[in-house]
């Protein structure tokens, strides 16, 4: 009798041990609005899920959710509100959010790749994203690139500011990108993307600007003669969670979660960077006649944009905020460059 006592006794300790284990096991769901696919911010969204579950002895996991819990506006807002864990949104989406985000839709803000990435990870960046956490609860976890736009039209090659000149120009249903379009003397006219190419068929427009990836799923090459590289808008990605959600976490898995979402990073700025080389070399073998932009040119367009779109962005936000932002990009290519 004592002896089956003891072993009931130790199945019991057993199974308290495995109840507690469950207990401490957290599940965070990762939600992005876009499909699965071998795109930088997706497989650096399965390389922040391995390492965390990895890392973590299984103590963390991560589901990921594509294209099925919303658009980044709706995960954005599922995050704020806490029935959703974590989310992969982008700035000009947080911009609706909080106002300051605002700030990075400024045309040629970055003249690289390689300045964005060491900018997303300096002290202004962690200013803005702090400042964002206090003000509506989104804390971010890392910056990652989205990509830069670029124009395509089907006129002329656009090496300088003057050929936009009576360009009618396809731009988002936004006054910052009418006021860039604007900028140049070229007819701005917002057209929502599902219209885009009907209209560009029909010569309603010449021509739009979007990353080149945008441009190659989108099949616009196959409407459009040219195309220029002058990287005019830089779009960074953020992996952002609940503040509360996080806070909830030990101190042991915070570290591991923030390693995982460096390392998010990581994947998806190379990969991205190469993504988008050779979404450009694809277009080019399609038939599209691609330019380059040289460092000077894109310095050129910028003083032609910059302070039109300064001026509506201030309006929405604050001047002094905006002359820190230039201010700390010009220090960040100071580093990068150490010239």
């Amino acid at each position: 009798m004592k002896t089956t006592t003891l072993a009931l006794a130790a199945l019991f300790a057993v199974g308290l041990a495995g109840n507690a284990d469950a207990q401490q096991k957290t599940t965070l769901r990762f939600a992005i609005g876009a499909p699965d696919s071998q795109g930088g911010e997706i497989l650096g969204m399965k390389a922040l899920k391995e390492y965390v579950e990895f890392k973590s002895k299984g103590q963390l996991e991560i589901r990921l959710f594509f294209n099925t819990l919303g658009g980044s506006l709706q995960v954005t807002e599922q995050v704020k509100n806490g029935t959703l864990e974590m989310a992969l949104t982008d700035d000009s989406v947080l911009g609706s959010f909080h106002k300051p985000m605002q700030v990075f839709q400024i045309p040629y803000l970055f003249p690289s790749s390689p300045v964005a990435w060491e900018f997303m990870q300096g002290p202004f960046m962690r200013e803005m994203t702090e400042d964002m956490r206090k003000a509506t609860g989104i804390r971010t976890l890392t910056l990652s690139e989205n990509g830069f736009r670029n124009l395509t039209n089907n006129v002329r090659e656009i090496r300088n500011p003057d050929d936009l000149k009576g360009l009618k120009m396809r731009t988002m249903q936004s006054q910052v990108y009418v006021n860039f379009m604007r900028a140049f003397g070229a007819s701005a006219t917002p057209i929502s993307f599902p219209e885009l190419i009907p209209a560009l068929k029909q010569n309603v427009v010449d021509g739009q600007e979007n990353a080149a990836s945008t441009v190659w799923d989108g099949k616009l090459y196959e409407v459009q003669k040219f195309m220029s590289v002058n990287e005019h808008i830089f779009g960074m990605h953020l992996v952002v969670i609940n503040d509360r959600v996080f806070n909830s976490l030990s101190e042991d898995n915070k570290q591991i979660l923030l390693d995982g979402a460096r390392m998010h990073t990581e994947v998806a700025n190379s990969r991205k960077a190469m993504d988008n080389l050779q979404g450009i070399e694809k277009i080019r073998q399609a038939g599209v006649r691609v330019y380059v932009n040289s460092p000077s040119e894109k310095e050129a367009f910028r003083k032609t944009s910059q302070p039109a779109v300064i001026e509506f962005i201030a309006s929405q936000t604050n001047k002094e905020l905006i002359d820190r932002l230039l201010v700390a990009v010009e220090e960040t290519k100071k580093r990068v460059y150490n010239f």
